[in-house]
């Protein structure tokens, strides 16, 4: 448990609905994160303490610049399907909003001063990336952000809802189960910051 001394971290969180982004939220929660959620519905979540919802447009650089402002990170789970991004970036206008959603970021982090980023999605693109995958990892490369690409696991974004996330994880191995062990790898990620400017992998071990 923290005490009044012990510092907390502020996350700002986009991407909040959805199996992923409850999970996130859960764990965050656990982990006495105050959390920040990011959407264009203020009504889309109930608040809870530790849990607050604010406005922002993901593919505005002001706009993120505003809404992550005191921030300690920004998370952004690009492959829900509640964001207009990784969800269809296999074709050229999915693409393309996946590359003004990551500009964005990138933008308006700097701007904000906030200087951790987590991108989970699909990022199967890079192997073979077209001129607009190029521009997105040139941009990436370039950014003074220590940014992290983390895979998506494959779960249904509809799935679980935030109630159901946190009750105990009913079947070792199950969707549950799997939601919150990523969940966990992905904001210990977020903390030791150990493969800055990186593709990264989470292995579910049991």
């Amino acid at each position: 448990m923290k005490n009044l001394e012990t510092p907390t971290t502020k996350l700002a969180l986009y991407g909040a609905l959805g199996s992923i982004g409850n999970a996130l939220m859960v764990e965050a929660l656990h982990r006495q994160y105050e959390t920040t959620a990011i959407l264009d519905d203020l009504n889309a979540i109930t608040s809870r303490p530790g849990i607050r919802a604010k406005s922002g447009n993901l593919f505005e650089a002001v706009s993120v610049s505003q809404s992550v402002a005191g921030m300690d990170a920004v998370i952004c789970v690009l492959a829900s399907d509640h964001l207009d991004t990784g969800a269809s970036n296999a074709s050229a206008a999915g693409a393309e909003r996946l590359s003004n959603a990551v500009t964005a970021l990138l933008d308006g982090l700097v701007v904000a001063g906030v200087k951790r980023l987590l991108l989970i999605g699909d990022f199967n693109w890079m192997e073979h990336p077209s001129a607009v995958g190029e521009y997105i990892q040139q941009r990436l490369t370039g950014s003074p952000v220590a940014w992290t690409l983390v895979e998506a696991p494959e779960v249904a974004d509809d799935l679980l809802q935030f109630d159901e996330l946190t009750q105990p994880a009913r079947e070792p191995g199950g969707p549950v189960d799997v939601l919150q062990r990523f969940a966990a790898g992905a904001l210990d990620e977020l903390e030791l910051c150990l493969h800055v400017h990186c593709r990264l992998h989470l292995i579910d071990q049991q």
